[in-house]
């Protein structure tokens, strides 16, 4: 899962270096394998781990950095349009995401995001991109060190603090995040809770997600 990932991010979405924070060996071996930089780290708190990637970043000298996890996928296209908007904003990103759960077969939801209320306009954490200027504002740590829980209201909180200009990007056919669990590994969200409408979401035909992520078969076939 995690090298089919970084091919994405390196291939598709032709980011200029992919950084991993981690403490397991074979993260390290993988790191080395596909010219990744590797931050050692425990997994707990993330605010601390999660950090450290940022901190690593900023020798790179980016324009702006993006902020996904080891199951979190961005459409091909999605970073040229970042380039385009990141002059304006400091944090960019969109309001909702497809879930897919791989088992015996392919399950997908599409989830509107953090709907009504106060948190109605911030983009959900997966593809979160932050421009330089923000991140030189909170000293490249838009985390609370010692947090496991809320951390993507933690760092919108942090961006809006400090007076930056959030942009999202509408939903169209050719800008996508996907977030992708399976019962191989333990994921931070429930996908039964989407796929109940315990958390507001609705079913999709997987056909539209795979036809646009290719990869998913090919992680089907190795599970």
């Amino acid at each position: 899962m995690l090298k089919l990932t970084i091919k994405r991010l390196q291939e598709k979405n032709k980011i200029h270096k992919v950084i991993l924070i981690g403490h397991e060996l074979e993260v390290e071996k993988l790191a080395e394998e596909l010219n990744c930089e590797f931050v050692y780290h425990a997994n707990e708190p993330l605010g601390s781990k999660w950090n450290a990637g940022f901190i690593a970043a900023k020798k790179y000298n980016p324009d702006g950095v993006l902020f996904v996890g080891s199951s979190d996928w961005i459409s091909d296209d999605y970073m040229n349009y970042i380039e385009k908007e990141l002059h304006e904003f400091d944090m960019l990103g969109m309001l909702g995401c497809y879930f897919t759960d791989i088992g015996r077969e392919i399950r997908s939801v599409y989830w509107k995001g953090y709907g009504k209320g106060s948190r109605s306009q911030e983009p959900i954490g997966i593809g979160r991109v932050l421009s330089a200027r923000i991140l030189n504002a909170i000293d490249w740590r838009p985390f609370d060190i010692d947090k496991n829980n809320s951390m993507d209201f933690q760092m919108y909180h942090k961006v809006i603090q400090k007076g930056g200009k959030v942009g999202i990007f509408d939903a169209k056919e050719d800008i996508q995040f996907l977030s992708i669990s399976t019962a191989a590994w333990t994921n931070k969200h429930i996908f039964s809770h989407h796929w109940a409408n315990i958390i507001p979401s609705v079913r999709i035909n997987s056909k539209q997600i795979t036809d646009k992520f290719p990869e998913l078969i090919d992680l089907k076939n190795q599970l």
